[in-house]
């Protein structure tokens, strides 16, 4: 009786994409039940940057930044204000005109509402800032933010 036998190296190959393969459905199952974790940041007194800190919220969307974004427009949960955060000071009255990410540089305009009365306060247009360019520099596509309100790149100052 005559045995064959299969050379090591094609064994070793179709166990390791075997296994490459299971891996890779293991990944998908796990965003898609779980989603993307993201970091949207609010104010938060004591803040990390000037009253602002990050929650952890998961997400399911093939743009995580734009979601990103909107769930920092619409604030906090009922769960995350019970643990001190609020919303940033005229986030609700914006929407998102545009947003562009391209050779790492994500450009995002807001609309504001018509009859919108400004920012209350010197450090709201500041905080906001901030809050945006955190959350969108969390991506890996993502290395430098460049907000404006309105067509104006200097509307926090």
């Amino acid at each position: 009786m005559t045995t064959k036998r299969i050379p090591l190296a094609l064994t070793l190959g179709c166990l390791l994409a075997f296994a490459g393969l299971c891996a890779g459905q293991r990944t998908a199952k796990g965003k898609a039940s779980g989603g993307l974790r993201i970091k949207i940041y609010f104010y938060h007194e004591p803040g990390e940057y000037i009253d602002i800190s990050p929650v952890t919220r998961r997400i399911r969307t093939a743009a995580p930044a734009r979601a990103a974004i909107e769930a920092l427009l619409k604030g906090p949960t009922a769960e995350e204000v019970k643990l001190g955060f609020d919303g940033l000071a005229s986030a609700g009255e914006f929407r998102i005109g545009s947003l562009r990410i391209s050779r790492g540089v994500a450009r995002i305009n807001f609309v504001s509402r018509p009859g919108w009365a400004g920012f209350p306060g010197d450090i709201a247009p500041a905080r906001f800032k901030k809050a945006v360019e955190l959350t969108l520099k969390q991506f890996p596509s993502v290395r430098r933010v460049v907000v404006s309100l309105d067509g104006d790149l200097h509307f926090e100052t």
